[in-house]
């Protein structure tokens, strides 16, 4: 089982533990770069790809090119035909992070050179020393650089400081080790590159490349040039040019990349100390994902572990990750019910279920989440646009149905899916398409036909028994209002932190819509952002727009989603997470439309509608999962941290090398209540941290 670790200090001090790398059989293929054929070059050899700022870099040797890709994604955003061979390409830090790019040396050069950003203006700067290349570097701050040597041979086992300018370009010794600016190293062969610490930023990591005996990887003190060995590589397939390639500490796990027989990743106990081998990425896994069997010249990993990037040799760079959705239920309503598939429009999450509705080809089903086993399927005519139970003590007594294209009722029917009943909708014949709860008696929803109505949205009051569907005139004695939108609203949902607000977006256009909050007691209405440019044709565009936790997820038929922090009801925070269309496909294996989206209020699972006849039920790998709170109470200590976390223990240690946490004796009572587990422990002196482990 993946071990999940949580660590908090009393008082302000606060130590949190990253949460480990991904198991072997967690990563996927994620992208595939190109770049050979995205430059129309011949492949050859990729050498240390990197990862900064959500881009990769992809550089390829032999054949000089190299490329700036967003992560996730193989459109290149810059291509760059290099006269002259790069062993490693990265952007400046600091101010200049997206004004200038740094190259390293190639074989036969002995420069290091500045590109703007875009890839043009080269300009050179000889490498110190004289006569040397550089091979693999990293930033050890936003104007140092730890580097390698390639070139003379007899200085492949040193590491050098430089002093980096970016205007006007210059690369120079940085004496704080020596008056030289480098050491030689205890490698036996070669360094192939350097990488500074993650966690443990004061180190950078190395292995001996070109030997297949144990070659050992080390740290390095940055401060004082002073080495460690680490460990051994064991018994490697390859020496020669081949062998450990780069060693990279992310999170506080060591990677230790070879060419031929794949990854170890270890748990460190300090910068300095290897703890135990937590993972292994064997060879034969990493070409299962890639499809290939030749050497990796080059790895990256981001600080969690679940971003990776491996470099080829066929021009090619891949990008393994851990997928941010699984799919739990594939809810098929088609085959359940014994109709023709047909498109799924907005299904709903109610009370622990999915409602789950099919339209062209009507009918409708009730599933428990997690479940692909209906509880109930009603197939056959009328259309409904959507389908929810009513709320308050009717909730489990009947079901809630909109209009289709076609016609002009709501519907009632019992929680069973008998017993239908219609009402019109109100004003003159008009469709309704999709709505929201307001309150236990109130739906808030959109207007389908006529089409000069489609902007509009309406309040409605709604009585069970005997069933009625009247204007709620709240708003003004129409009972509605027309919206900003420029063509047409798909459905409206009303908030969950934000519950006096619904959200809404601009359907059915591809230029940047905009997507909007209303007040659901003056319908008085708020402009949030916009989706951007989109692609799709047909029915398509910016369909859901959701608020749950304080989060406002914008759903599209084609480009995925935008997840946004909210700094209030009617205040757009900052963009936190997307989904991309591929993130969606990927689990569902579906690669059409999405015409409805619905997320339970923790957000760990989202429900996508999809055509002929199927919706899902994704599961989210949430960061936010990995938090262990503390608290004050008189004078007790109170850790809270999720109820949906079963089965962990509460370990302690005075400092916070993860060796040394053990388990509390006594151990303190579990409490949980309302989806949150708490344990009391009495106030002590001194600093104490705590972690859960799994």
């Amino acid at each position: 089982m993946k071990s999940f670790v949580y660590g908090l200090a009393i008082f302000v001090s606060c130590a949190v533990a990253a949460a480990a790398p991904p198991l072997e059989n967690e990563i996927e293929l994620r992208t595939s770069i190109n770049l050979a054929a995205d430059r129309g070059i011949d492949a050859s050899s990729m050498f240390n790809p990197r990862l900064f700022d959500g881009d990769i870099y992809a550089n390829q040797i032999n054949i000089p090119a190299f490329g700036r890709y967003p992560s996730k994604s193989a459109v290149p955003e810059q291509l760059v035909f290099s006269t002259s061979e790069h062993r490693m390409v990265a952007p400046f830090r600091g101010n200049n992070r997206t004004v200038y790019m740094l190259g390293s040396s190639g074989a036969p050069t002995t420069v290091f050179s500045r590109y703007d950003f875009t890839g043009e203006n080269r300009v050179d700067a000889n490498v110190p020393g004289g006569d040397q290349t550089s091979e693999g570097f990293d930033w050890v701050d936003e104007n140092t650089i730890i580097y390698t040597t390639y070139n003379p041979s007899a200085n492949r086992k040193r590491l050098s400081l430089a002093r980096v300018v970016a205007e006007p370009f210059s690369v120079a010794a940085d004496t704080r080790w020596n008056a030289n600016g480098f050491i030689t190293t205890s490698v036996s062969a070669r360094i192939r590159n350097v990488r500074v610490g993650d966690v443990y930023s004061g180190y950078a990591y190395y292995g001996d490349n070109g030997q297949d005996i144990n070659p050992q990887f080390f740290a390095i003190d940055l401060a004082t040039g002073i080495e460690t060995p680490l460990g051994n590589g064991g018994a490697l397939t390859r020496g020669g040019v081949y062998g450990i390639w780069t060693v990279v500490e992310r999170g506080g796990y060591l990677y230790v990349q070879t060419t031929d027989d794949g990854i170890q990743i270890y748990n460190m106990t300090s910068a300095t100390t290897l703890g135990p081998l937590y993972a292994t990425y064997s060879k034969a896994r990493l070409d299962e994902l890639t499809g290939v069997s030749s050497q990796y010249l080059g790895f990256d990993a981001s600080p969690d572990g679940n971003q990776m990037l491996l470099g080829g040799a066929q021009g090619i760079v891949y990008e393994l990750t851990v997928l941010p959705l699984r799919l739990i239920s594939t809810f098929n309503l088609a085959s359940d019910a014994g109709i023709g598939g047909s498109s799924i429009f907005n299904p709903r999450i109610y009370d622990g279920d999915v409602y789950v509705n099919q339209i062209n080809t009507p009918g409708f089903g009730r599933y428990a989440l997690g479940s692909p086993t209906p509880e109930i399927v009603i197939p056959g005519p009328p259309e409904h646009r959507m389908v929810a139970p009513f709320r308050g003590a009717n909730k489990e007594a009947y079901i809630f149905g909109a209009s289709g294209a076609a016609t002009t009722t709501f519907a009632r029917y019992d929680f069973t899916g008998v017993n239908r009943i219609e009402v019109d909708v109100p004003g003159e014949a008009q469709t309704s398409e999709g709505f929201d709860w307001v309150d236990d008696n109130t739906i808030i929803y959109t207007i389908y036909s006529p089409s000069a109505n489609r902007k509009r949205l309406a309040l409605a009051h709604v009585t069970a028994e005997p069933f009625s569907v009247l204007p709620d005139t709240r708003w003004n004695a129409d009972g509605y209002v027309t919206t900003s939108v420029s063509t047409r609203i798909r459905n409206v949902r009303v908030g969950d932190v934000y519950s006096g607000f619904a959200y809404y977006g601009d359907n059915g256009q591809n230029s940047s819509p905009i997507f909007y909050a209303i007040n659901l007691a003056t319908g008085a209405e708020t402009l949030l952002g916009n989706a951007g440019p989109l692609t799709g044709a047909g029915s398509f565009g910016l369909w859901t727009v959701v608020e749950r936790g304080g989060r406002l997820y914008v759903q599209t038929t084609d480009n995925g989603i935008h997840v946004y922090r909210m700094n209030s009801a009617t205040s757009l925070g900052e963009l936190e997470t997307t989904y991309t269309k591929q993130d969606l496909d990927e689990p569902t294996g579906y690669t059409g439309q999405y015409w409805g989206f619905d997320v339970t209020k923790d957000g760990k699972t989202f429900v996508l509608g999809g055509a002929p006849g199927l919706a899902w039920e994704l599961a989210v790998t949430a960061e936010d999962e990995l938090r262990l709170e503390i608290s004050r109470s008189g004078n007790q200590l109170v850790l809270a941290w999720p109820g949906s976390i079963a089965g962990a223990v509460i370990q302690g240690a005075a400092t916070v090398e993860p060796l040394s946490f053990e388990e509390l004796i006594p151990r303190p009572a579990v409490t949980l209540n309302e989806g949150r587990h708490t344990a009391s422990l009495p106030l002590g002196s001194g600093n104490m941290f705590f972690r859960l482990r799994k």
